[in-house]
């Protein structure tokens, strides 16, 4: 078991030159970004939670609300299921993470703390967890969805 120290870090961010991407979930659309190395998952229509990890390896988050609603900038949003993800999870709870056997246990209940403001984001936000601590590339664990498209007769 790994422990990952997590901080809350007073820290307000201008949302700007984000990358949007949604996140599938059954009959749920959740609207995210990508910034660097931090993740935006938007909880409702204007409540965020930011996540991202120092150089140490520490979970780092931010709570807030926006004054407008987040809108796509220039480019298409990607597409991914939540699904895809979570079922290859082991377990998770309030304060942990479990995939392959490889449990990681947090400081700080953030799982239980996004359950508290909304209990449907805790699965888009065990996806994003997985993508910080068990996906080691800068991009999604999986390729986007393609769009469907209509045969012509």
């Amino acid at each position: 078991m790994n422990e990952v120290r997590v901080y809350y870090v007073h820290h307000q961010d201008r949302l700007y030159n984000l990358r949007p991407f949604l996140l599938l979930d059954g009959e749920r659309v959740w609207q995210c970004y990508k910034k660097r190395n931090a993740y935006y998952l938007f909880i409702d229509n204007k409540k965020y939670i930011k996540l991202w990890k120092d150089r140490r390896g520490n979970l780092l988050f931010y709570i807030g609300n926006t004054e407008g609603s987040a809108v796509f900038a220039k480019e298409e949003p990607d597409i991914f299921y939540v699904e895809t993800t979570v079922n290859y999870l082991d377990d998770f709870s309030d304060n942990f993470i479990v995939y392959v056997n490889n449990k990681i246990e947090f400081t700080i209940p953030i799982i239980g703390v996004v359950r508290r403001l909304n209990q449907w984001a805790t699965r888009p936000l065990a996806y994003l967890l997985y993508q910080l601590f068990f996906h080691e590339s800068s991009e999604p664990a999986q390729e986007p969805a393609e769009p469907e498209r209509e045969e012509v007769a």
